[in-house]
């Protein structure tokens, strides 16, 4: 040991120097030397080349997640596409149904409108019927006021001499 002076040290504490001193110089000269092989040469270690490649599966892995979950969004966007179709569907066709039952209903409710206003326009006519039936024979009627005398001659035979109309002469 060179680098020591000259100084002897003494009891437990110059047993643990020293046996410190024995095992971290090897190991600190072998990293040194391993190290510097790696530098020397200038190839990639083994380690950094396991890296690389661990970098390289995980990036393709990423790359074929992240194309696959493009592949189920597209498929779930059909298939959510599908179902508000399918939704738009089924309630055009309950709105269709709905009006057409609403449609029927109106033409039974106008039927009844009809049938009866024929009904009553039958009774009132029965009713007006039997009225006239009731009213008194004309023996029991009373006498109508008299109208005033009319000649039984025409019109034209009422005037005896046609009018004369002059004409005015030029001269």
């Amino acid at each position: 040991m060179q680098g020591f002076s000259a100084r002897r040290v003494s009891g437990a504490r110059g047993l643990a120097l020293s046996l410190s001193l024995v095992i971290l110089v090897p190991g600190v000269l072998a990293g040194c030397s391993s190290g510097s092989k790696a530098s020397s040469t200038g190839s990639p270690s083994a380690q950094a080349i396991e890296k690389e490649e661990a970098n390289r599966e995980a990036a393709a892995l990423k790359s074929e997640e992240a194309a696959e979950q493009d592949k189920e969004r597209e498929l779930l966007s059909v298939i959510e596409s599908k179902k508000r179709e399918e939704a738009a569907t089924e309630a055009a066709k309950r709105t269709v149904a709905a009006a057409n039952a609403k449609a029927k209903r109106r033409e039974k409710a106008a039927e009844k409108a009809v049938k009866r206003k024929e009904k009553e326009a039958a009774e009132a006519l029965a009713k007006k019927k039997a009225a006239e039936q009731k009213k008194p024979t004309p023996a029991t009627k009373k006498p109508a006021a008299k109208k005033p005398a009319q000649s039984s001659k025409p019109a034209e035979e009422a005037i005896a001499t046609p009018p004369t109309v002059t004409v005015p002469s030029g001269n």
